[in-house]
């Protein structure tokens, strides 16, 4: 074993007197002068490499990647397997000689975790340096930092003498835990996490938290999320006779803590007291959430909204309008306004589900019905991807405005002539090709909720005519379940199997029924979701109704050539 350096010894023991960690006893001994001793700088190394290591309470080493202040790390080893023979020695003599306890039971903890020299030597002497560490450490000049490794010093502590079956350490760690529990529950200083932390240890350690656990969760009541953690742990040690009375604490405590709150920070209350209400089977209190999110009001979340009008380049009204103007006639003009191939949906990137950073992050999105928060499912679309189709779609609104408005300065039709251009034998029979001739009507006459309520009946009717003979769209009774037909998202889903493009059934999706994140123009107008629709999305209804007809007519529109 070698000889201990004075001089190294003085710094260690320096640098511990009022450190609160590892990392701010390496950095001071990483920065003084202990002169040109060869000696003095291989043994300064060793214990640099042994601060620098991290190990769990049952002794599996990690490794620890910050730089120290003017003494880089990456020379050092970076796990214990690395450490070398004579590392291995230095910490042997110096974890007899250092008199800090909380660096001598780091030092007996490695030597520990290495399988060098006496184990029980080692797990007695780890076990009361933490132990004799954890004190001190509470009156280092920064409190917090004090606090966090005294905690640390006596979880690991708890381990060890757990692991290695130590009991009288083991009453100690507890006698220990307790009386530093009840000190952080007097101090004037809010610490729940610490708190947390020492009931957790104790909690393993087979201690009763009962007491502790409803002290705290009153003691930091004032924080409705850290009253309800200490509720749920106090629930894990409550006899069962407690459980529904501790369960209705939790959720009662989001309600009120719900009723205080304005905007978002209400809707998230609320939807957590709605959720453990469920899970906990409180019919009453869910009933109650659940109430109170639907008055929650969309525009009292308190968001921002931050946007502008949509300024599209001239050229590209040119071309819509260049585009009609080429047609042959009505009907052609019309089907013109509608090509085969979506062209919000046309091009995705090949490798869109490559993406990272902030696109990949999950959003949830908020009912405006409810609102409830929603989640896409996990197999769903990138959301980055979907958010930049939907925009797409909105885009092309404003085109197919101009379109149609050219179609009525060029043709100016009537009655009978949109009837004549729009009417189908099997599809679109002539009463409801005059029905559907009305909502075009209603769209040059400005009548836009007209245009739209007219319009959707007839693109279910027209879509599920389509569907009739390529796919079954109607269920039949079986037992008690009546049949039934598809609704518009089943026969929209429905398209691909017919043999329809998918990029359309999908964008015709997103426009008129998808409630997560799509458009979803359809509910919204037919429910009373929605007060007049923007000219442009009245657009795109009409335009729906003019795809589905033109496939019914067997008209294919290439996509025409880019402006």
């Amino acid at each position: 074993m070698p000889q201990v350096e004075p001089g190294v010894l003085d710094v260690l023991m320096h640098a511990a007197k009022d450190a609160a960690s590892h990392e701010a006893i390496a950095a001071v001994l990483a920065a003084a002068d202990i002169g040109t001793n060869a000696a003095a700088a291989q043994q300064r190394e060793a214990l640099l490499a042994a601060l620098r290591l991290r190990l769990s309470g049952t002794g599996k080493s990690q490794d620890f990647a910050a730089t120290l202040a003017g003494d880089p790390l990456n020379e050092r080893p970076a796990s214990l397997s690395d450490a070398t023979a004579d590392q291995l020695e230095v910490w042997s003599a110096y974890a007899e000689a250092v008199g800090h306890p909380f660096v001598r039971g780091h030092l007996h903890h490695l030597l520990l975790a290495a399988g060098h020299g006496s184990k029980p030597e080692h797990i007695r002497g780890a076990v009361a340096g933490y132990l004799d560490a954890a004190p001190l450490l509470l009156g280092a000049p920064e409190r917090f930092s004090g606090l966090r490794g005294a905690t640390t010093c006596l979880r690991q502590a708890g381990d060890l003498a757990r692991t290695f079956n130590q009991p009288d350490l083991c009453k100690r760690v507890t006698d220990d835990t307790v009386a530093m529990a009840e000190r952080v529950l007097a101090a004037v200083e809010d610490e729940p996490q610490i708190m947390a932390g020492l009931l957790e240890g104790l909690r393993v350690q087979r201690y009763d938290v009962t007491d502790l656990a409803e002290r705290a969760a009153q003691r930091y009541a004032s924080d409705v999320h850290t009253h309800v953690d200490f509720l749920k742990l106090l629930q894990k040690q409550a006899p069962d006779s407690r459980r529904t009375e501790i369960d209705t604490a939790i959720v009662s405590a989001l309600l009120a803590a719900a009723d205080a709150e304005t905007g978002f920070r209400r809707h998230n209350l609320l939807t957590q007291a709605a959720t453990e209400a469920r899970d906990r089977g409180l019919s009453e209190l869910r009933v109650r959430a659940e109430m109170a999110l639907q008055q929650t009001d969309p525009d009292s979340l308190g968001w921002t909204r931050i946007g502008g009008p949509i300024m599209l380049p001239q050229g590209l009204f040119n071309w819509a309008r260049a585009h009609i103007d080429t047609a042959t006639g009505l009907q052609d003009a019309l089907w013109r306004t509608a090509v085969d191939v979506h062209p919000a949906m046309r091009e995705q990137a090949a490798d869109a589900r490559a993406r990272e950073g902030l696109w990949r992050i999950p959003r949830t999105r908020i009912n405006t019905a409810g609102p409830v928060q929603v989640a896409p499912p996990a197999d769903a679309d990138d959301d980055h991807v979907v958010e930049l189709q939907v925009r797409a779609i909105d885009i092309l609104g404003y085109l197919t405005v101009e379109q149609l408005d050219r179609i009525h300065e060029r043709f100016a039709p009537d009655e009978a002539e949109l009837v004549t251009a729009l009417v189908h034998d099997t599809v679109l029979p002539e009463a409801r090709a005059r029905t559907l001739s009305y909502a075009f009507r209603y769209f040059w006459l400005g009548e836009l909720d007209a245009a739209a309520c007219t319009a959707l009946p007839q693109i279910e009717q027209i879509l599920r005519q389509l569907l009739r003979s390529r796919v079954p769209i109607v269920s039949v009774a079986k037992g008690q379940t009546p049949g039934a037909v598809d609704q518009m998202g089943g026969l929209l889903r429905s398209m691909p199997a017919a043999g329809y493009p998918r990029d359309w059934s999908r964008a015709l999706e997103l426009l008129l029924v998808d409630p997560d994140r799509g458009m979803n123009l359809r509910n919204k107008v037919c429910h009373g979701l929605i007060d007049t629709l923007p000219k442009h999305r009245v657009a795109l209804i009409l335009q729906a109704a003019l795809y589905l007809l033109s496939h019914a007519h067997g008209h294919r529109n290439p996509a025409p050539p880019a402006p």
